[in-house]
């Protein structure tokens, strides 16, 4: 969904979100990372036969105290969705909860039925979004954009070649629940010095990637042997096969200094 609506938003005038936001991993994975809940508030709707999550490890009487859904109809509270009953104003189709007592009459009139957002004033679009040809003119977009970017990074390689370091390597593709000392465990505690996380610029959150320091040249070409598929036959933590690769020299020689090492990888700002 939060792919879709950067992709329209990009070409359409009518959709203009001040920000899209993701929660990684999903909401799903949110409450089994806090078992009491953390900020999350009430019931997770699922697609599947459990149909509902609630945090583990909170009390069902406070997770329906959180709930502030209300029948559609009655307007009495009620916390549960089912019969797949929507919104029946114009295009909104909005899933909308329906008591166990009102589910007869909003099976026979379900032109009655009206989310909390109609109520609130929004107006649904008259209309379907034709979806293809907005994807197709954001695509258009994005790849006149990174063709630009690409171009623009082929002149400036050929205006300077690559020189790589002789102690630092770019490791990706780590566990999320990857540790500092889970790296020198595996790479060897005597052969990596410092591991420094990588997290997103824009949003400041960690998506498996470090650089480490080396104690020497001849350590960094070990551990490059060790990852290799061919050499080594590659690298596991936990059980993901991580890549690593020599790092080439631009404006971050200062990296390491005064560096302090953290254990963990960040989670954001």
């Amino acid at each position: 969904a939060t792919a879709l609506l950067n992709q329209i938003s990009t070409v359409s005038d009518d959709i203009k979100p001040k920000g899209v936001y993701h929660c990684r991993g999903g909401i799903e994975r949110y409450v089994k990372t806090f078992p009491s809940g953390g900020f999350w508030k009430g019931k997770n709707y699922l697609f599947d036969r459990r149909m509902e999550q609630t945090p583990s490890v909170k009390r069902d009487a406070d997770v329906e105290g959180d709930v502030a859904s209300k029948c559609c109809l009655c307007r009495a509270k009620w916390t549960v969705y089912r019969g797949q009953f929507k919104c029946n104003r114009s295009l909104c189709r909005v899933p909308v909860i329906v008591c166990d007592s009102c589910t007869v009459a909003a099976t026979d009139k379900p032109e009655t039925l009206v989310c909390e957002l109609c109520r609130e004033g929004y107006r649904a679009p008259t209309e379907m979004p034709d979806l293809v040809s907005l994807k197709r003119k954001a695509d258009a977009i994005v790849d006149a954009s990174a063709s630009a970017s690409k171009q623009s990074e082929v002149s400036s390689m050929r205006k300077k070649p690559k020189v790589y370091y002789k102690d630092r390597l770019f490791v990706r593709r780590l566990p999320l629940t990857v540790t500092a000392s889970k790296i020198k465990d595996e790479l060897g505690s005597d052969l990596v010095k410092f591991v420094h996380w990588l997290r997103d610029k824009e949003n400041g959150y960690f998506y498996g990637s470090c650089v480490l320091l080396t104690n020497s040249e001849k350590a960094m070409t070990g551990i490059l042997e060790k990852a290799s598929t061919k050499g080594g036959g590659g690298i596991k933590l936990g059980n993901k096969k991580i890549k690593v690769a020599p790092v080439f020299m631009k404006k971050d020689e200062d990296l390491f200094v005064n560096f302090v090492e953290k254990e963990f990888p960040p989670v954001g700002h």
